[in-house]
């Protein structure tokens, strides 16, 4: 097992010198306490704390960091995370002064990141460009994730595990599911039993019918014979997410289900061909639409119908982020993120086949563990 104290510091050095490179003295990475599992956690990333209200890590470019954590009462549990070397509990009133007595005693230049989730007021207070005259702070945004974008050996430790919740999640789902019972039954089922596994959150989607639209959170809908039950299963294991998509049904399928569900498999062995170090991520969207189109669906390959072919994961580095036809990022060996060719196909429904990889000097490397096929219950 990684050492997390070790892989946390090792973070933080490699941020501090690009800090250095970059000539920022200084950097505030504000966290507002909502945590978004397709969004960066600049603050968790360095420190292993996930805070439950607006708080601040000041990084300067050597020595230790400090932590301003709001509300007062969560700073016996903020001193308990793994990167936390020093820690001050602030009223969330006094925030704005405590950032500028601090930051004024920093190294300058003084950098932010956080800009997109600080609330209108306390930008207001801190003089931030874009919202009130003053003082204001150098773009500090982009630090972080520019040196996040693959895992670290805790990192990669902790989304497996994930990853191996989701597929127990599934199994509840293929044991459990019965006709008669409620949608949001079976998915009660499916997240007591990733928690029973270790899991702290998940998002989790859940839709049946015999025509499926669209994947959507589960409703007191009653599952019904024939019923095909797409499943977008999403754990968090220690602020880390991994995905599990896949398509069950109420009874045997049909040729044409089978047809098209093997229509899914090609689509995604394409894309994982096409998932190698030192290529676009945008290739793994072009091979799944590439089949998907083939095969007579071209105008189904886009909104409204699909939105992605893949995104990363948070809270650490979410890269490449929504993997598209015009998506940018390179991939890199240790970057760990779904590739799911989940489509809308006029004949059957929506079907869903997604699984979480890491990237490897080969390719993709699986870590859900889920047979890649259709599931069903006679």
């Amino acid at each position: 097992m990684a050492d997390v104290k070790a892989d946390l510091a090792q973070r933080l050095e490699r941020v501090q010198g690009a800090m250095r490179e970059q000539g920022v003295g200084s950097l505030v990475v504000y966290s507002s306490g909502q945590h978004n599992m397709l969004r960066m956690d600049q603050l968790f990333y360095l420190t292993d704390f996930r805070c439950i209200g607006p708080s601040v890590l000041l990084v300067p470019s050597s020595g230790p960091t400090r932590l301003l954590v709001t509300p007062v009462w969560e700073l016996d549990r903020a001193r308990e995370a793994a990167g936390v070397s020093e820690a001050k509990g602030v009223r969330a009133e006094d925030l704005a002064e405590a950032i500028r007595q601090e930051a004024h005693e920093l190294p300058g230049p003084v950098a932010l990141s956080g800009r997109d989730v600080i609330s209108m007021g306390l930008a207001q207070e801190l003089g931030i460009a874009g919202y009130a005259d003053g003082e204001s702070y150098a773009d500090g945004e982009l630090l972080i994730p520019s040196l996040a974008g693959t895992r670290t050996p805790v990192e990669v430790e902790r989304v497996t595990k994930s990853a191996h919740i989701a597929d127990a999640g599934f199994q509840t789902l293929c044991d459990a599911a019965r006709v008669g019972m409620r949608e949001y039954e079976l998915h009660a089922e499916v997240e007591a039993a990733m928690q029973a596994a270790g899991s702290e959150d998940n998002f989790g989607l859940m839709g049946a019918g015999a025509h499926n639209v669209a994947i959507r959170p589960a409703t007191e809908r009653r599952l019904e014979p024939g019923d095909l039950i797409i499943g977008e299963i999403t754990p968090c294991y220690q602020g880390h997410f991994a995905q599990l998509c896949r398509t069950f049904i109420l009874g045997e399928p049909s040729d044409l289900q089978r047809q098209k569900f093997n229509m899914l498999l090609e689509a995604q062995d394409k894309g994982f061909e096409a998932a190698k170090p030192g290529l676009p991520s945008s290739g793994i969207a072009k091979a799944v639409n590439g089949v998907i189109s083939a095969a007579g669906y071209a105008e189904y390959c886009r909104q409204p119908y699909m939105r992605t072919r893949g995104h990363g994961l948070g809270f650490g580095g979410v890269v490449p982020y929504d993997v598209t036809e015009d998506s940018s990022p390179v991939l890199q060996e240790n970057m760990t993120f779904v590739i799911h060719p989940n489509q809308y196909i006029p004949e059957t429904g929506y079907m869903m086949l997604g699984d979480t990889v890491v990237i490897e000097a080969n390719g993709p490397r699986c870590l859900t563990e889920t047979p890649r096929r259709l599931f069903w219950k006679s």
